[in-house]
């Protein structure tokens, strides 16, 4: 595997590999029991002789019980990954070992019991065809298609040697190339899957770069406009599912146009960067949402916050964006901004718009008020608002 997987793919590839062989092992479950019966049935009255009849049972009994220890394993193993404890894979090569060890020692006793001469050819080729069928199941994993095709044909080559039969050398040669050739048939097969695998991960990999490129500000690094409507239409729904708050503070710099026109978009990019990084140090739950959805208009959505944390927040963060200073040849800009508070108990009497237009009058009163200040919008809980009308 490690020939054909990238590195930083391996733990997915190694899953994945997995979960292929336990979807295919269900069918082969199924093929074998068939070719058993395809043995024994077409030859009834030979295999149910009354010489013959208790062995025949014995050894059905035999295959069937390993193909429900299969069977076992494969649910076993389903289990285990969905609890993430199964990508190791261990139950599933016992399955498919404990299965073709089975289907081994009973074509070889089918072979070394003398009432059974006639049935010896037929075995073979049985078999035969069940190490075929493993090497379409099984090929991308080395390790289980030894543990599957060596104790397949060892048993009935060893037994035909004991017999003395007359073509017993032809028999175990043929058995030594069947091996020796699906072995080798499955390292390409092995190749094809691998390569195969690790393009779709690459591919894989491509795409959600691109999606997660589409979703950023080239600029600054953080969340864009597009993006943040749609995760602010999510949370404000999620929250009133889970009858949460969610609270959502504007920042906007004061006075930036001047600082474009006196120091030019090179020095204003900079501190637009500056603010970025600032916000990041500021808001580091994994459920905000930091973006820029404006010119030098940032957003915080901060979902689960009640208002006074959002107003603390906010305050720190106005405090922190008066300590950034650019450099700019002798001199140095320094930056200040309005901030605009707004928290919600949401309904479905209310729209992600109540939220965001509440925000956005609180952060003209900021600038109304004389900018470098925070301010808020009442809370709004329209569901403690109907419970107060109705008493």
């Amino acid at each position: 595997m490690k020939a054909y997987i990238d590195a930083k793919f391996l733990p997915k590839a190694t899953k994945q590999l997995y979960q292929d062989l336990a979807s295919r092992s269900f069918p082969g479950v199924i093929f074998y029991l068939a070719v058993w019966a395809a043995l024994i049935l077409p030859k009834y009255d030979y295999f149910f002789d009354p010489s013959r009849v208790r062995t025949t049972i014995i050894l059905t009994s035999v295959i069937g019980l390993s193909a429900l220890i299969r069977l076992s394993c494969i649910y076993i193993y389903r289990i285990r990954c969905r609890s993430n404890k199964g990508s190791e894979g261990n139950i599933l090569l016992l399955g498919v070992t404990t299965s073709s060890l089975a289907w081994g020692m009973c074509s070889g006793h089918l072979i070394m019991d003398s009432s059974f001469n006639e049935a010896t050819a037929s075995t073979m080729i049985a078999g035969a065809g069940l190490c075929a069928g493993g090497l379409a199941s099984l090929a991308p994993s080395r390790r289980f298609l030894t543990f599957f095709l060596a104790p397949m044909l060892v048993p009935s080559s060893v037994a035909i040697l004991m017999v003395g039969h007359p073509f017993s050398s032809s028999f175990t040669v043929l058995s030594i190339l069947l091996f020796c050739g699906l072995y080798g048939i499955s390292g390409i097969q092995r190749r094809e899957y691998f390569t195969a695998l690790n393009s779709q991960y690459e591919l894989e990999e491509k795409s959600n770069q691109l999606a997660e490129l589409n979703t950023l500000d080239p600029l600054t690094g953080l969340k864009n406009k597009r993006y943040f409507d749609e995760k602010f239409n999510d949370e404000f729904h999620r929250a009133i599912r889970d009858q949460k708050p969610i609270s959502l503070i504007l920042i906007d710099l004061d006075h930036f146009k001047k600082v474009n026109d006196i120091y030019g978009h090179l020095i204003g990019d900079e501190c637009l960067k500056e603010m970025s990084r600032t916000l990041k140090t500021r808001f580091n739950r994994t459920m905000d949402t930091l973006a820029r959805v404006g010119g030098e208009e940032f957003a915080a959505l901060l979902p689960t916050l009640p208002h006074d944390q959002a107003m603390t927040l906010a305050d720190k963060l106005r405090r922190q964006i008066e300590k950034i200073s650019i450099r700019y040849g002798e001199t140095t800009v320094s930056l200040s901004a309005s901030l605009g508070v707004s928290t919600l108990y949401p309904s479905v009497d209310n729209s992600v718009h109540d939220l965001f237009h509440r925000a956005d009058v609180a952060l003209y009163e900021a600038k109304r008020l004389g900018r470098n200040r925070v301010a808020c919008a009442p809370i709004l809980d329209m569901s403690r608002q109907r419970a107060e009308k109705r008493a």
